[in-house]
Formats: structure tokens, sequence, C-alpha cells
């Protein structure tokens, strides 16, 4: 059992940088303690290997002149677990990936910013006191692998759910978790920027580790085997195996269970709310990322729907309605035509299929059969906006009116025109919006095109920079510029590989590379087209 202090490991080959760690550690409160600090990874590597001993910290310079600081957290890693932070002078995206792969909870950059360090010293301090919390209650899954196994296990997890991919060289790492159905679960307290800013900073994390506590306990109760780990603000990640021989019902049905009483032990303790997504059961951990989506995906339900909610990944795609009725595909279809249409910028056909779906709403016999495919409409609308227009402000957002479209209406006709005036007002927003940040939208979209000539561009990528609709953002675009977003996008590689070809000494396929063209003939081609030579005769007779 570790000591009650927080113990960290200072690595950093610069004597007077490393020194300077210990004092802002210690500077933390009395809760720290430096156990060790090296002048090199490989240094702390060699006396572990010796003299084994605890640390709940690591901070590590990343470039050392032996053993680099994401070697020494890899192969540290094999032996022990801790929580890395890495330190560099160097302002490199790259490493700040691979630091994050390696699960670096923080990458800060010299010179360090003394409040900056403090901030993440009591993040670091609120995690240890969690994990050490996990331990003294024996959480632990059931099919009883040891503690580091476990820990690499959970660290593998929130890879995934960050959107690594695990280190290929681990083979498949799926093989260390048991065969069983599996369910993953994401709970997040609501409106968290909202209640963190209310409250004063100790205020606040209290309550975060009290409703973290009574998670753990709920889990530590339960006879199922599970892996638990931290998300962003204040949200966690929990992915639960189902007991032998247990039916997939039976497990959905307990998921359920569990989450309802975990929000109402949250409730009865603490001054705020969780809500819950589910995922639908699945056998296959490889497909974790995905189901991560999934899950994420089923929050944006909750400006619907409100708070302290339990999304179900099945049960909201897949009700009692649907099967019952014959029709309902034909009615999802048609709100996808209205989504469509909204998408292409187009006002009569958008209409014509309002009407449409009308018509389809006239079909169903019962009014909450109706107030159910107004909501799914409502809901596919919200996951448009977020998509394409995240920037938006609440009003556009506020489209929650679905659900006082049947009270207004007192038969079909006159649903049928409050719809269309629901939604003509959205379009409407949503061209405002689009006519109103043209301009600078695209000249955000040029600069993002010079900055990655050599990457794949794709228009759904620049539309996606610039928060736009691609269809309507292509035309705009050549109604501002006179040119296609296809154009423009060549014309400027051409143009930077003429730039290339005569202030460096790189070759052809070099420059073609350099401006995102693998093909060398298909760039000397374009390349001919635009200044009438080949690269190589452009290059002689400029020269000349």
């Amino acid at each position: 059992m570790k000591s009650e202090k927080i113990k960290a490991v200072v690595v950093d080959d610069e004597n007077r940088i490393r020194r300077g760690i210990e004092r802002l550690v210690l500077s933390c409160g009395e809760e720290w303690e430096v156990a060790a600090s090296f002048g090199d990874g490989q240094e702390l590597l060699d006396a572990y290997e010796e003299t084994p001993f605890d640390f709940d910290v690591l901070i590590t310079d990343i470039r050392m002149p032996i053993t680099d600081g994401l070697t020494l957290i890899k192969e540290m890693k094999k032996f022990t677990s801790f929580n890395p932070v890495v330190i560099s002078g160097f302002d490199d995206f790259h490493y700040l990936q691979t630091a994050l792969r390696e699960g670096a909870l923080d990458y800060l950059l010299k010179p360090i910013d003394r409040e900056e360090f403090k901030k993440q010293m009591e993040k670091l301090k609120q995690e240890v006191l969690s994990q050490r919390r996990l331990q003294e209650k024996e959480i632990v899954v059931q099919h009883q692998v040891s503690k580091l196994e476990y820990i690499q296990q959970v660290e593998k997890l929130s890879q995934v759910t960050k959107g690594f991919e695990p280190d290929v060289s681990l083979l498949d790492w799926t093989e260390e978790f048991p065969e069983c159905l599996y369910s993953l679960m994401y709970v997040t307290i609501d409106q968290p920027m909202s209640h963190s800013r209310t409250m004063k900073k100790d205020e606040w994390n209290t309550w975060v580790l009290a409703n973290e506590n009574i998670i753990n306990e709920m889990l530590s109760n339960s006879s199922r085997d599970f892996w638990k780990w931290r998300g962003e603000d204040a949200s966690f990640w929990i992915l639960l195996c189902s007991k032998t021989d247990e039916e997939e019902i039976a497990f959905k049905e307990e998921l359920n269970s569990f989450s309802m009483s975990m929000q109402k032990n949250v409730q009865k303790t603490i001054p705020f709310s969780n809500s819950v997504a589910i995922s639908k059961p699945f056998e296959d951990l490889t497909f974790l990322q995905t189901i991560t989506k999934d899950v994420l995906a089923l929050m944006q339900y909750r400006p619907v729907f409100g708070n302290s909610q339990i999304f179900q990944q099945d049960l909201y795609v897949k009700t009692s309605y649907e099967s019952e009725l014959k029709n309902a595909g034909e009615l999802q279809q048609a709100i996808q035509r209205v989504i469509q249409a909204m998408e292409r910028m187009n006002e009569q056909e958008l209409k014509h299929h309002i009407h449409l779906f009308a018509d389809k709403l006239q079909t169903l016999r019962l009014s909450s059969e109706v107030e159910f495919f107004l909501q799914s409409l409502s809901i596919q609308l919200i996951n448009y906006i977020i998509k394409f227009k995240p920037r938006l402000n609440n009003d556009l957002l506020d489209i929650q009116g679905t659900v006082s479209l049947l009270q207004k209406s007192g038969n079909i006709d006159e649903l049928r025109k409050e719809l269309e005036d629901w939604l003509i007002e959205v379009y409407e927003k949503l061209m405002h919006v689009n006519k109103e940040n043209v301009h600078d939208q695209v000249r955000e979209a040029k600069s993002w095109i010079t900055l990655n000539l050599k990457e794949s561009i794709t228009i759904e990528k620049i539309a996606g920079h610039v928060y736009m609709n691609p269809t309507y953002f292509c035309e705009y675009f050549k109604n501002e510029t006179g040119e296609t977003v296809l154009d423009y996008v060549t014309r400027s590689r051409i143009n930077k590989a003429r730039e290339l070809l005569l202030t460096t000494n790189l070759k052809i396929y070099e420059i073609a590379e350099q401006v995102g063209y693998a093909d060398t003939k298909y760039f000397s081609k374009l390349f001919k087209k635009h200044y009438g030579e080949l690269p190589s005769k452009y290059k002689e007779k400029i020269k000349s």
C-alpha cells in the first residue's frame, strides 16, 4: 500500500530545470513528495530494475540523450502503473499525439508556467486519490487479472475512446479481455460548465468526487466484470461484461436498472444530476471505437428530452411504435428527405417533402405515434445542425417546438401548416447565417487550403473546417471567387509547386509529394497545362 503522500518522479537531462520542477512539485502542497529524480530515462529504468519502488506521477522531459520520455513511459508501464506528464521545449503536434497515446494526462511546454503547473498537479492529485479509493474498495474485474494487467487494460480502452488505436506492436489487444457480451456506458454530469462556473473550484471538485464515489460504490457491489476510466468534463466511461449464460435481454434490463439506481443515488446526495448513454450489447471489442462514437451521439438527444436521462442505443432506433407500424420505414425515409432538402438549401424541395411527410403522418391512428415521429424529425434536425453548424447560437438550436405542434393544431391541415412554418423558419435562419458568414468563411477556407496542400484535401474537409454544408459551400465559393473549389485547390498546388521548383533543389517527384500529388506523371501533366511546359523544362527555361 502506498503512503499517504503523492509520490512524484522527475526526469530531465537539464539539472537546473529538473531542480526547478522538484521545487514546483513541493510548492503544490504538503500532500506532494518528490520520490526520486533522474537525468535521463535510462537512469530511472536501471534504478527501478535494481530496486522497484512505488510512485504515482512521472514528470518527464521528451527529448533526452539516451532514453527519451515517450520511450520511458512505454517501458515503465510494463512494470508498474503511474500517471505520466510530459514536458518539452518543442511545440510539436507529433509528440503531443504520441504522448496522449501513451496515457499522458498533460503536455507542458518550457518555460513552465507556475499557475498552469499547479492546476495540472491539482487535477493529478484528484486522479491519484480516486485511483487509491478504487484500490481500497478492491474494485477489480471478477476474472482475477492482476492489478497491473487491469490498469493496462483500462489504459488501452481509454486510448480507443480518445480516438487512438492501440499500438500495433501489441498485436490483438482484445485477446486480453474475456469472451462475453459487452456494453459501453457513458456517464456525464448534466450541465458541467454551468455548475463549475457558479461554484467555487474546491466546492465543484468536492461534488465531482462525491459523484465518482457513488459510481465506484455501486460498481464495487456489482457481481459483474467491468472497467472504468475518466472522460472529459466530469464524465466517465464504463465497459461492462455480461455474466455467464446471461441472456441479452436480461443484460440490457439490468444495465438500465443499474443506471436508474445510480441516478437516484446521485440526486439524493449531490446538487446535480447525471445522464447516461448505453450502447447496444456487442461481442467484438475491435468495434469499440465505432461504438464510442455511437454512444456519444446519443447525448445529442439531451436537448430534446432534457437532463437526467438514460439513452439506450437500440431503444432509440427501434421502438414499440415501429414494431406495430407497417409504414414506419416510409416515415423515417420521409424525414430523411426533409433533412436532405434542408441540407441542399432548396426551399421548394423542402416544402414538397414537408407536405409528403405530413401526408404520412395522416395515416397514423394515435396522437402518441404522431408525436414520436415529430420528435424523431426534431432529433435528426438537431444532429444535422450540430454536425454542420456547431458555432450557431442557441436561438437556432432551440427547435424543440415539435412537441407543441400537436397542441396548436386542430387537424392535419393545421399541423401541416404549423410544421411548414417551423421548418421554414429554421431554413431561413440557416440561410441568414450562411450569407452573413460566407465572406469570412471563404477567406478562412483559402487559408486552410494553403496550409494543407500536402495533405488529402476533400470538399467535406474544407467545408467542415469552416462549419458549412458542403453543397452550399461549393456554390458560395464559386459565387465569391469565380472558380470552383477544385480549381482553386489545383491552382494553389501548382503555384506552390512552381515556387518550390524555382527556389529549392528538390526533385520533381519530391515537389509533387510536397503539394499533394503521389503520381508524378499526373502532376507534370497538370503543371504543363498551367505553365505550358513540363516542370523540368520550365525550370531550365526560367533559369536560362
